[in-house]
């Protein structure tokens, strides 16, 4: 048989057996008393063709099972260090070997360690080039790519197939702070996991909370051994399990999780390039984040432009109000949305139009300084509040309500009024949501000005209009009488009065003889 000894797990394991003309392999076993140890420990050949039992015994070795007849081992060094060694035996009868055959044996146990150890160097040296390109084909895909479910799937199985490992997943931390979500993983395990919405507590007693907490490598070599592991039922032959933190500075995004059938399967060189891949996941990661976020930035802006437009394009006051909040609700996904204007004799705010709310919401009035849209038109700043109930300014217009935002609609240093919008989430509303309802805000401030403006020349015009047409009628008549009759039927027709008088005052007789 050929036995090849791991240092770094310090086991031995048996990948080659040829007994009664059939090949096994045995799995590996911690270095212990065996005869084999005792091969590797001493660093010298052995030979035992009598007494084997008692021989064995007396080197130290623990005996299990029946030995052999004769037994014959040569241990395997490269630069002095064991790396194996060579074993053969006879069952049957004693006396099979001598020491001519030791000395064949000890220089093919050379010949043979020379040849492992090229095999190896060999492997390994494959095995770093295929890390190394799979690394870099991640790297172009995340240079070429944001669409960032293919680019985890490819990722994990690469890792899987590549590397040789059992099973690889990656863990994203939610908005909320509190789980590591699973968002990709290998297998059928890994789908199982995906459908059933895995997911492990920051923090928790497991190697993947710990790291979505820490923010550092956690590697458990031995899973037996360890009292961070958590046993998933779907990876029963989980045997040892690497967790790398998806980190940029010093933001945990989340977690490259990979486990393995072997112990001590993790070593420093395939270490180094699974954290070469999680640098680049996360870097992948943060800029699926930052491409979503240009695009709602420029989708919202996008219904800024529509809305304005659309309520700058209004005949009425009321019309461009009604789209504005319409567009607003719309973009803010069925949030409640009301404009408020000043009644600046009354010093109260009026709803003039709103979505979302009760009928009865445009008979709220609220005084200037009262609430939120009250405190705004007061200090005329935005106020973003994100849990209503904390906050005594909040005044109740919806029982549901958890968060708010309130904007001033200031036009050439004077309030028109204020823009409110409500969630039914707390912390629903961030800076950014702040920043696009105070540009919507001055656009609308611009918008309320130029309806008044227009308004007050469209009624200015009518009056004008209606003068011009009284007096003209007026002019068409051609005697007192007539004129007298034109002017209170055109006055009861403009005003809407149901009755009009016209009294006229004749002159004294002293005013008419000094006129003479």
């Amino acid at each position: 048989m050929v036995a090849l000894y791991d240092e770094v797990s310090n086991t031995i394991s048996i990948p080659f057996s040829y007994e009664d003309g059939q090949t096994t392999s045995i799995e590996s076993f911690p270095l212990g008393e065996g005869l084999t140890s005792i091969l590797l420990n001493t660093k010298q050949p052995l030979m035992l063709v009598e007494d084997v039992e008692r021989k064995a015994l007396d080197l130290g070795a623990k005996v299990s099972g029946k030995l052999p007849q004769s037994w014959m081992g040569a241990p395997m060094f490269v630069q002095n260090k064991p790396i194996g060694a060579l074993i053969i035996q006879d069952n049957e009868k004693e006396h099979a070997f001598d020491k001519s055959d030791l000395k064949f044996f000890t220089t093919l146990a050379g010949q043979v360690a020379g040849v492992i150890n090229n095999v190896r160097l060999l492997d390994e040296s494959q095995r770093k080039a295929l890390q190394l390109e799979t690394a870099a084909e991640i790297a172009r895909d995340i240079s070429g790519s944001l669409n960032l479910d293919e680019l985890l799937i490819k990722s994990v199985n690469f890792i899987r197939e590549r590397f040789e490992f059992y099973h690889a997943a990656i863990f994203l931390r939610d908005l909320s702070g509190e789980f590591a979500m699973i968002r990709e993983a290998s297998g059928e395990a890994g789908a199982q996991m995906k459908r059933a919405g895995y997911k492990i507590a920051i923090g928790s007693k497991s190697i993947v909370g710990f790291v979505s907490s820490h923010g550092e490598q956690l590697i458990v070599n031995d899973t037996t051994k360890d009292a961070t592991y958590y046993a998933n039922p779907i990876l029963p032959d989980t045997r040892a399990e690497a967790a790398i933190p998806l980190k940029v500075g010093e933001r945990i995004l989340g977690v490259l999780d990979i486990q393995s059938i072997k112990i001590y399967a993790f070593s420093e060189d395939n270490l180094r390039s699974l954290q070469v891949l999680a640098d680049q996941l996360a870097i992948a990661v943060v800029n699926t984040e930052l491409f979503a976020e240009t695009q709602e930035h420029l989708s919202q802006h996008r219904l800024l432009h529509h809305i304005t437009t659309t309520a700058a394009s209004g005949t009425t006051l009321e019309e461009a109000l009604e789209s504005a909040v319409k567009g607003l609700q719309v973009t803010l996904g069925g949030d409640r949305v009301m404009i408020l204007l000043t009644d600046r004799e009354k010093k109260m705010l009026e709803v003039k139009a709103s979505m979302g709310y009760a009928e009865d919401i445009m008979t709220l009035h609220i005084p200037i300084g009262s609430g939120v849209p009250g405190w705004v038109a007061a200090h005329r700043r935005s106020l973003r509040l994100s849990n209503v109930i904390e906050d005594p300014r909040y005044i109740q217009t919806s029982p549901n309500t958890r968060s708010e935002l309130a904007v001033p609609l200031i036009y050439r240093n004077e309030l028109l009024g204020v823009l409110n919008v409500e969630s039914e989430q707390i912390d629903d509303y961030t800076e950014n949501d702040e920043e696009m309802l105070g540009t919507l805000g001055g656009s609308l401030a611009a918008i309320i000005a130029n309806a008044r403006l227009l308004e007050q020349i469209r009624l200015q015009a009518e009056r004008e209009r209606v003068i011009f047409e009284v007096t003209s009628n007026i002019r068409r008549s051609t005697d007192i009488q007539s004129i007298l009759m034109t002017t209170a039927s055109e006055l009861t027709r403009v005003t809407g009065a149901r009755y009009a008088k016209i009294q006229i005052n004749p002159l004294s007789d002293a005013k008419q003889e000094d006129k003479q």
